[in-house]
Parts: structure tokens; sequence; C-alpha cells
């Protein structure tokens, strides 16, 4: 079994993440930056760069101890950090610099699960309202806005959209998602009017983007953010932090609450697991509970 040093290993982790499973950059940051820090733990601790043979599992116990009474670090956060960990030594068992992980046998920290922040139908239809029509500019605002609202896109698929993603004469979207995963989405009869409205006036470019900026070039992920901001601030409904993902969450809520399966939703969404569709369920939950409180008051 050939010797490898924490450091080599990783570097060659982070080259697996991006050629073989085509991360994005923002979630090979997150991985890079935890493994770092145990990276410099197990510096400090031996004085030394040791190789992944020589870390054992009481090394990562006294970090992730540390990382919890030390740092304060919050469920969330440790649960990514295992992750992390769990994943490089699993790559590294592959690769065959081990024989078995030495972080097999640790489990993410139980967390509360968070209701997802959704827009009830009075905020979204102001939000929808809100973007003028007069422009080009205006008419993206709000092809932007009710494709977010009624296909559940991520923002990171919304901004990937080409001209050549649209398809009219099936009412479709292909879209790539996570380590992309390509899916059909459906549009409805608003997205279609939306974004046709918006296509009539839509500038010439040499991009195939299908959302331009004012530059002309593909809207970015910060650059649309920005634009959903400005016009819930418009909407007067920025009580709440108003952000693409939560335009994903009214997607869904609404689904949920019309009556669509939760296995439906999930696909819709793209999902992996059903897990992550299920936090859904909770807000119709809170509804039936409300309404079996009325039944407090009758003179039974």
């Amino acid at each position: 079994m050939a010797k490898k040093d924490f450091h080599e290993a990783l570097g060659e982790f982070e080259t697996f993440l991006r050629v073989e499973k085509n991360l994005s950059e923002r979630t090979r940051k997150a991985y890079r930056y935890d493994l770092s820090r145990f990276g410099d733990f197990l510096v400090e601790l031996r004085k030394r760069t040791p190789n992944v043979d020589d870390i054992g599992a009481p090394e990562i116990r006294l970090y992730l101890q540390r990382m919890q009474i030390d740092r304060g670090c919050k469920s969330t956060t440790l649960s990514r950090i295992i992750a992390s960990i769990r994943i490089f030594f699993e790559y590294c068992v592959r690769l065959g610099h081990l024989r078995a992980s030495p972080a097999a046998h640790f489990h993410n920290p139980k967390k509360p699960k968070k209701l997802p922040v959704f827009l009830v139908e009075g905020e979204l239809k102001k939000l929808l309202e809100a973007p003028g029509p007069s422009d080009w500019k205006g008419r993206r605002d709000n092809a932007l806005l009710i494709t977010f609202a009624f296909t559940g896109l991520r923002l990171q698929e919304l901004v990937s959209l080409n001209l050549d993603n649209v398809d009219f004469e099936r009412n479709t979207l292909r879209v790539f998602g996570k380590g992309a995963k390509e899916r059909i989405v459906p549009m409805n009869q608003r997205v279609v009017e939306a974004l046709n409205r918006y296509l009539a006036v839509r500038v010439f470019a040499e991009t195939p983007a299908l959302f331009l900026n004012y530059k002309l070039g593909r809207l970015s992920p910060r650059g649309i953010e920005k634009i959903v901001r400005q016009h819930a601030l418009q909407a007067n409904i920025a009580t709440r932090k108003i952000s693409p993902h939560k335009l994903r969450h009214t997607f869904a809520t609404l689904l949920h609450h019309n009556g669509v399966d939760i296995l439906e939703i999930q696909t819709l969404l793209g999902h992996a697991s059903i897990t992550s569709t299920q936090i859904y369920t909770h807000t119709s939950s809170e509804r039936l509970a409300g309404a079996v409180k009325k039944l407090d008051g009758l003179p039974l």
C-alpha cells in the first residue's frame, strides 16, 4: 500500500471532485475549506504533515470535539465537517491509500428540523407584479420571477438556462441540476407567456444565455439574487429575507397545498432523496392542526 501524505491526497481529492464528480466550485470550496482546517489541526497535533494511513479515529474525534466545544460549531456546520472528512477518507480507501476509513463510524449530530420559509399567495402576487413591463429588463425580471415561482428551479439551474433549453412545442425546460443531472421541467401557461413576452423584446447578444445582464452577457447568481431582493423591496414584502431559494420553497409548498403527490414534487425539484422533499409536508401539518383547533369552541 503506497504511502500518501495528507496534503498530497487532498490535492488529488480536489481533482477527483472537479473532474469525476463534476461538482460546482462552491461545493468544492466547502470541502477544501473543511479539510484544510482539519489538515492544519493534524500538523499542529503531530508537528508535521501525517500520512493518511497514520490518521485514526481518535484524532478525528479530538478535532470534532475542538470544533464543537472550543469553536462553538452549530450542528449544521459539524455535520458538514463530518461529511467532508468521511468522503475524503472513503476516497483514500478507494485509491488504495487506506485499508479502512477511520471516519466510518462518525455520524452527523441530530439537528432540529427547520420549516421552509415561503411566500403566501398574496405576497407572491405582489412580487410578480413588481417589475414594470415597459422595457426588456422589466419583462426579463417578470419572466425570471415567474420561472422561479412556477418551476422551482435552483438558482444555478436558472443561471445556466440557454435559449435552446426552452421548448415551446412541448412547453418544457431542459435543466441541468446538481452533478450535471439532466431533467425535463414542465412549464405552465404563466411561464410560457412570460418567457414569450420577454423573448419578443430580448436584445440580440452573442451569448446563448436565456437571461441577459445589462452588458448583454449571462446573468450571474449574484445578479439574480439582487433582482429578486430589489423587487421584494418594491413589493413591500421584504420583512423576511426573500431569495431565489425562497421562491423554490414557495413552488414546492404551493404544489403540496394543492394536493400534488410528494413523489411528483421530488421529481420536479430534482431531489435525489425523498427526505429532502418531505420537509414540505410539515407546512400542511400546521394547517391541519389549525383546522382541528376550530372545533374547540363547538358546544358539544
